[in-house]
């Protein structure tokens, strides 16, 4: 038996071994294709669509059932296969997850010192707990109408996280004073997957005195404010 296979190096008996000796050639054939075939992983490890062959140990394998829909292949060293199914991570460090928007055009008015509701407000359900909120307001239509100073402040729920600065004010006079569109942006940790709340409120400085937001003007239509949450992960 000169020549072997060439894939596993099995002995091929010869057309002369044949005549001399052709069991003896036919068993030695046997025993190597059996002894290779003991090292093979037999189809039927595996049951399923998806299934994976993992190692237990050294020279050891095992079946890895498929996992369900949409998870990935995490190493963990406590399990079997040192592998497992989960759940990928809501997104990537510093991607927005999803955004809410909300506008208000209400007509709103305010003669106190005691901060009240702009109706500009928008509510968020959190991916992840560790994601971040970055709240865009955009106040606009902000006038006092007596002599006062306008106070606007950015609420997570009952909490104020940005006072948003404080409007112009003509103290010693009742002139009227249209202060504009008040902008600001806040990034927010909320630490929650709970539906969280932000809105804004105002307050007139000089209480009794008349201040306004989303003013209505006669020549056009009120003015509209905005919020935008936008998640960013984690």
């Amino acid at each position: 038996m000169a020549t072997t296979t060439p894939n596993y190096g099995w002995p091929v008996p010869t057309s002369s071994d044949l005549v001399k000796n052709g069991a003896t050639a036919i068993e030695a054939l046997g025993d190597a294709a059996d002894a290779t075939m003991a090292t093979m992983v037999p189809k039927s490890i595996v049951d399923a669509k998806g299934d994976i062959i993992a190692a237990t140990a050294a020279d050891t394998v095992s079946r890895l059932a498929v996992g369900a829909n949409n998870t990935v292949l995490t190493a963990d060293s406590t399990t079997a296969t040192g592998l497992k199914w989960a759940t990928p991570a809501a997104g990537g460090g510093g991607k927005v997850l999803q955004v809410v928007f909300g506008s208000t055009s209400t007509e709103t008015f305010s003669s106190t010192n005691t901060f009240v509701d702009t109706n500009l407000t928008a509510t968020i359900t959190p991916t992840s707990a560790t994601s971040k909120i970055l709240v865009i307001v955009s106040q606009a239509s902000v006038a006092k109408i007596n002599d006062t100073r306008v106070t606007i402040q950015l609420l997570r729920g009952a909490t104020v996280i940005l006072r948003m600065g404080d409007g112009n004010a003509h103290t010693g006079t009742a002139i009227r004073n249209n202060i504009g569109t008040v902008s600001a942006s806040f990034l927010d940790a909320p630490a929650t997957t709970s539906a969280t709340t932000y809105k804004t409120q105002f307050a007139s400085q000089g209480n009794a005195a008349q201040v306004t937001v989303q003013e209505y003007f006669a020549t056009s239509s009120a003015g509209v404010s905005t919020i935008t949450l936008l998640e960013i992960g984690a």
